[in-house]
């Protein structure tokens, strides 16, 4: 992988973790650099043009991004999926999924960007009932296939 799509990827991936577009994404990024003393004018169609790849370098504006990434840290809980190990496949084709609070912590981060308008009680609730549904919703499927 070439060192610009692996700046095109990290970028995508960093600003879906914090739940931004590629507008916000921008907003951040020019306020980042007016705290460093510097004027930028990022606009969302960068952002864009270069997660699609229509940017062949890696532009100067980059840095911004990255300040505009460390002056925002993702939310715990999304820290928490992305140290999470992936489901293991055993042999068997069988899916290991992580134990019911694991598995509703993950749910929970998925769930935390979505829908402000939703409280955070109901966003665990869902991820609870989710947590405990989902392994045999999975079993379910494997009798069809």
């Amino acid at each position: 992988m070439s060192r610009v799509e692996k700046v095109r990827q990290w970028i995508r991936e960093e600003r879906e973790l914090r739940g931004w577009g590629a507008t916000k994404l921008a907003q951040e990024a020019c306020l980042a650099a007016q705290k460093r003393g510097e004027v930028i004018n990022l606009k969302q169609q960068s952002i864009s043009a270069m997660e699609l790849g229509y940017i062949k370098s890696v532009p100067a504006w980059i840095k911004h991004v990255a300040d505009a990434f460390g002056d925002n840290p993702v939310p715990a809980t999304m820290q928490n999926i992305q140290n999470m190990t992936s489901f293991e496949c055993k042999t068997s084709n069988k899916t290991s999924l992580p134990n019911e609070d694991d598995l509703k912590r993950v749910l929970l981060g998925l769930l935390a960007p979505v829908e402000e308008s939703i409280s955070w009680d109901a966003k665990q609730r869902i991820a609870g009932i989710l947590a405990q549904k989902l392994p045999m919703g999975l079993e379910q499927i494997r009798l069809f296939k």
